[in-house]
C-alpha cells in the first residue's frame, strides 16, 4: 500500500530531512524510507515495552487509542463458556411448563403454588416442592 503524505506541520519537516537523506546517502527513497520505518518501530517497542507502566493511566488510554489495540497494561479475559441447555427437571402438568430448576422460579410456577391443584398434588408429595419432569 503507498504511503500517503502527511499534512501535520512535522510532516514537512520529515520530508525536507528525508530528501536530504536520499541525496547523501545515494540509496531510494523507498529502501531509506523502509530502514527509518524500521528503526523508529524498534525504538517505539522498545520505549513502550520498557516504561508503559511509567505513564498515567490516562496516557496509558491515550497510547493505546492511538495504536488501536490493547497495550500491555490490558489483560485479556478468558473466554466464557458457552450456555447448554438443561433438561427440565419440574413440569406443571395441567399446563406442560416446565423448568430447569436453575435461576428464577418462572411465574407459571409461582402461580401454581397455593391452588386447589398444588393442594392436592402436595398432600401426596410432602417433600417435593414442584412435580418431577416425567422421563
Amino acid at each position: 500500500m503507498p504511503r500517503t503524505p502527511s499534512t501535520a506541520r512535522s510532516a514537512s519537516k520529515i520530508n525536507a530531512s528525508l530528501a536530504a537523506a536520499v541525496a547523501r546517502s545515494g540509496l531510494d527513497e523507498q529502501a531509506l524510507l523502509k530502514a527509518a520505518t524500521r528503526e523508529a518501530y524498534e525504538r517505539v517497542t522498545l520505549l513502550l515495552t520498557t516504561s508503559f507502566a511509567d505513564f498515567t493511566p490516562e496516557q496509558q488510554r491515550r497510547i493505546q487509542a492511538l495504536v488501536g489495540a490493547e497495550g500491555p497494561a490490558r489483560r485479556e479475559k478468558p473466554a466464557k463458556a458457552a450456555k447448554e441447555d438443561l433438561p427440565p427437571r419440574f413440569w406443571l402438568p395441567h399446563s406442560g411448563a416446565t423448568w430447569s430448576g436453575r435461576g428464577r422460579v418462572p411465574n407459571a410456577f409461582l402461580s401454581w403454588e397455593g391452588t386447589v391443584a398444588h393442594t392436592e398434588w402436595k398432600k401426596t408429595h410432602p417433600d417435593q416442592r414442584f412435580p418431577a419432569y416425567p422421563g
